[in-house]
């Protein structure tokens, strides 16, 4: 008999069999494939190309960590590289469509300004007040312009995707937005089979760990997926259910549960009800509302049951902590998340006070005054936080208001033919509201790794609105029969 040496056919068969192999090929194979997918459809629908940034930013849920051609050249920060591949995006998106219906139109989309685009000027002037006070600080006008760098591509970002989305019909957005669902619900089944069944598909130490019951409960919130807000939107929005949406639904809520994140379930929840107000705001229908109400009930009671069967020890520690939103401040073991936000937006704003608390301290040198070391830490747990450091109460003025006056434009969008602009319009209007929950638990979009995407949401409302409704196209189409009956 031939003894095969190690390397041949029949060991590598037996090496991939391993389930640890396997899973170390999922880890290539499925950025690789998501990849491939987007550049594939982005021949026909541009928009696709700019899936590539947006996969970029979902950080290790989908392993685009491990796609080292999107990552070079490593000098450059995480949102730079972002940046880089969104204008990449944008210039293809319009090289392929200069015109929209054989109207040419601008680079970064219609050139009617919105009222509240207005408040994207007011951060501009923010920002570059604050470059000029760094630069005076410093005197090196290169240090300055790279120190507002990174919140500058907030603006920047906006105006590439609403070049961007300009150039795409409503087909083609609520093509891309579903592909970029589809993902996010991949992640969403990874992340539950890794934290609930334990499979191990993430490598790394858990950031948080939990004792209860005498278990261990890890979570991995740097694997948790980052599109579950616009998931929930999207799937929410539509006015018919199939199968396939049920299932994405379904993934998504799992996934929540098992991040044990109480303000994400709270937004889920709010997002249902939501979502079931703004459709039944045009004309209410009491059967449409009772058969969705019972749907949406009856499905949420197949994943808390299938959810409490499959990881019992998560749901009851899950149960644990919402019970806390009624026992906070009563001596309980943890230590109450909301009262450390608290105190670091206290400690924030007596800093921010020594040095100009209405506009904040913007991009400060080295050296100056600063909280502290930990101010970066505390960011990931209240987006208003960081907007009170940089921009003060002007700042916070500023976002607060963009982000209600968007939120307003989709929802009145919501309420107009035809079908498809009121389900994009209620997406982005469900998107917004979850979004605005989440600022006071996570830091949004003012993640420093997507800053280029964090108001992307904003951007596709913008070029929604500059599209004609229904009622327009008709009256268009009505003048022109006309001026062809006047001619004839």
């Amino acid at each position: 008999m031939v003894r095969r040496r190690p390397g041949t056919r029949r060991h590598r068969r037996s090496l991939c069999r391993d389930p640890i192999e396997r899973v170390g090929v999922l880890r290539l194979a499925l950025p690789a494939a998501l990849t491939l997918w987007f550049l594939w459809k982005s021949r026909s629908n541009p928009m696709f190309l700019m899936g590539i940034p947006v996969l970029m930013v979902t950080g290790g849920s989908l392993f685009f960590q491990k796609m080292a051609v999107f990552w070079k050249p490593g000098r450059l920060s995480g949102a730079e590289l972002v940046m880089c591949w969104l204008v990449v995006a944008w210039v293809f998106s319009v090289v392929r469509r200069p015109k929209v219906e054989g109207e040419p139109v601008g680079p970064f989309g219609q050139s009617r300004v919105l009222p509240e685009e207005l408040l994207l000027v007011g951060l501009a002037a923010l920002i570059a007040l604050h470059t000029w006070e760094a630069f005076g600080a410093t005197g090196d006008l290169a240090h300055a312009v790279h120190l507002a760098s990174s919140t500058s591509f907030l603006a920047i970002g906006y105006l590439l995707v609403r070049g961007i989305a300009c150039r795409a019909t409503r087909e083609e957005t609520q093509e891309f937005l579903g592909a970029v669902v589809i993902a996010n619900t991949i992640a969403c089944g990874l992340y539950f089979l890794d934290q609930g069944l334990h499979l191990h598909i993430y490598t790394g130490i858990a950031n948080i760990t939990y004792a209860y019951a005498g278990q261990v409960i890890s979570r991995f919130d740097v694997f948790a997926p980052a599109l579950n807000l616009l998931a929930l939107g999207f799937v929410l929005a539509k006015r018919r259910w199939t199968a396939g949406w049920v299932v994405v639904l379904v993934v998504t809520l799992l996934a929540i549960l098992v991040s044990l994140t109480r303000t994400m379930v709270v937004a889920a929840a709010v997002g249902l009800v939501a979502s079931i107000v703004a459709r039944e705001l045009t004309r209410p229908d009491l059967r449409r509302v009772v058969r969705r109400v019972s749907a949406i009930f009856l499905g949420g009671a197949v994943v808390v049951i299938g959810f409490s069967r499959l990881v019992p020890a998560y749901w009851a520690f899950l149960l644990k902590r919402l019970g806390e939103f009624t026992t906070a401040g009563t001596g309980g073991t943890q230590v109450q998340n909301w009262q450390v936000r608290v105190i670091h937006w206290d400690m924030t704003r007596l800093v921010v006070a020594k040095g100009d608390l209405l506009f904040g301290l913007g991009f400060l040198h080295p050296g100056t005054l600063t909280v502290n070391g930990d101010f970066v830490h505390w960011t990931s747990d209240m987006t208003w936080l960081a907007i009170l450091y940089y921009f003060g109460y002007v700042g916070l003025a500023v976002f607060g208001l963009l982000v209600a006056c968007f939120m307003v434009r989709a929802l009145r969008l919501s309420l107009q033919l035809p079908e498809l602009r009121r389900e994009l319009a209620l997406t982005y209007f469900v998107t917004l509201a979850l979004m605005v929950i989440m600022t006071f638990q996570d830091w949004t979009f003012m993640d420093p790794n997507a800053y280029p995407l964090g108001l992307w949401i904003l951007a596709l409302v913008a070029a929604e609105t500059l599209r004609p409704s229904e009622d327009a196209v008709i009256d268009d189409r009505v003048l022109s029969t006309a001026k062809t009956i006047e001619v004839t």
